[in-house]
C-alpha cells in the first residue's frame, strides 16, 4: 500500500532516529525534526495512523513510536537511498585481497573478515559451486626433488592448487607423462565429471607408471574436488555479543552451525541484485531482531555463491547495505579476474 507523501516523511523520520538513537519519538520532536510546518496534533494523528497500518509500534502506552518490521519494509522499498561506499571503506576491503585473485576461497575469506568488521555484523559467504565450470589448463611447478605444486584453472577464471609428494626424485618424462595424460582425460572436461571412478580408470590404464604418478593425479583430483564442492565461511561470532543481538546470539550462533539451514536460508536470497529480509520476513525465531542482507557474486558469468551480513533489524541500512553489495562486485571481479576494483562507483551506474 503506497503511503501519502506526508506518512512517508513521517515514517522515514522515526525510521533513521530511531536506528541512530535506539529510542522511540514523539510528535514533539518531530515538528522540529520535519521538512514541512504542521502542528504536533496533526503529526499525532498521523502517527496514529501510521500505528494502525502496522508500520509503528508503541512500545509503552506513554512512549513515542518505534518502527515494526512492516514499516522498516516500507522504508526499505520505498524511502532508502542506497549510494557508494566511501572511498576509504572500498579501498579497506579491496587492500589485501588482490593478489588472491582467481583463488575464490581466500578472496572470500578475507573479504568476509573485513566486511565483519566494518559493520560490525556476523558475516558468511559461500564458496563457488560450478560443476558445469570446464578445465581449461593445468601446470606443475617443482618444488624440490621430490615434490611439485599441482595448478589448474577453469573457465570461470577460478584455479586451484595442491602439493604433491612424489614417490622418486622428479624427472622430466614424469612431467611429460603427466602433461598428456591431463591433456586426454582432464583438460577440456568440467568439473562436476571428475570422480573418483574415473580417475580410478585413468590410473588403472598407466600400467607400471601408475605409482610414480599417482601422486599428481590424487593430488589433482583433490583439489578438484575441493573446487567442485560449496564451503561456508563465517566471520565475526564475537560481533553479535557486542551488538543489540546479544541476547539473540546463542540462537543465531547455533543456526549459523547447521548448515543444510544456512544452505536455505542463504540459497533463498539469491537471484539477481542485494536482498534484504527483516526480522520475521527471514522465518526463523533467531533471526526475529535481525536482518539478512545478502548478495550474489558471479564468476564465469554465473552466479556462483553469496555474500550476506547479518544486521540487527533496526540498523542503519544507509550503510550496511553498500558495503555488502560492493562486498558482492569486489568478489565478482577477483574471482572472475578483473581487478580494476579502486575507485569505482557500480552502486549508482
Amino acid at each position: 500500500m503506497e503511503l501519502s507523501k506526508r506518512k512517508e516523511l513521517i515514517l522515514g523520520s522515526i525510521v533513521e532516529y530511531y536506528v541512530e538513537t535506539g529510542n522511540p519519538i514523539g510528535s514533539k520532536f518531530l515538528v522540529g525534526a520535519l521538512p514541512f510546518t504542521v502542528s504536533s496534533a496533526t503529526i499525532r494523528n498521523e502517527m496514529a495512523e501510521l500505528s494502525e497500518m502496522g508500520y509503528l509500534e508503541q512500545p509503552h502506552t506513554s512512549a513515542g513510536r518505534i518502527p515494526s518490521d512492516k514499516g522498516l519494509r516500507y522504508y526499505a522499498d520505498k524511502l532508502l537511498k542506497i549510494c557508494s561506499p566511501s572511498q576509504s571503506e572500498m579501498l579497506r576491503l579491496s587492500s589485501g585481497v588482490d593478489h588472491f585473485e582467481g583463488d575464490a576461497k581466500l578472496i572470500l575469506t578475507e573479504i568476509s573478515e573485513t566486511l565483519s568488521e566494518l559493520t560490525g555484523s556476523l558475516t558468511a559467504a559461500t564458496t563457488p559451486y560450478l560443476p558445469d565450470a570446464v578445465i581449461n589448463n593445468i601446470q606443475l611447478l617443482p618444488m624440490g626433488k621430490r615434490s611439485a605444486l599441482v595448478v589448474f584453472s577453469t573457465s570461470a577464471g577460478i584455479f586451484k592448487s595442491r602439493i604433491a609428494k612424489l614417490q622418486n626424485d622428479a624427472d622430466y618424462s614424469l612431467f611429460e607423462l603427466f602433461y598428456n595424460v591431463c591433456a586426454a582425460n582432464f583438460i577440456g572436461s568440467t568439473l562436476g565429471a571428475i570422480t573418483k571412478a574415473s580417475v580410478q580408470g585413468i590410473a588403472a590404464s598407466l600400467g607400471e607408471r601408475a605409482l610414480d604418478l599417482a601422486p599428481l593425479i590424487v593430488s589433482l583430483f583433490d583439489a578438484i574436488t575441493d573446487c567442485s564442492r560449496t564451503e561456508l565461511i563465517v566471520r565475526g561470532y564475537e560481533k553479535l555479543s557486542a551488538s543489540s543481538l546479544r541476547s539473540d546470539a546463542p540462537g543465531i550462533l547455533e543456526l549459523f552451525s547447521k548448515r543444510e539451514i544456512t544452505d536455505k536460508l542463504l540459497k533463498e536470497n539469491t537471484s539477481g541484485d542485494v536482498k534484504l529480509k527483516i526480522g520475521s520476513e527471514n522465518g526463523f525465531s533467531a533471526l526475529r531482531n535481525a536482518s539478512l542482507i545478502t548478495v550474489p557474486y558471479r564468476a564465469g558469468g554465473n552466479e556462483a555463491g553469496v555474500i550476506s551480513a547479518v544486521v540487527p533489524a533496526k540498523t542503519d541500512y544507509r550503510q550496511t547495505v553498500p558495503l555488502v553489495k560492493y562486498a558482492g562486485e569486489l568478489a565478482t571481479q577477483l574471482i572472475s579476474g578483473n581487478i580494476n576494483i579502486y575507485g569505482k562507483d557500480d552502486l549508482n551506474g
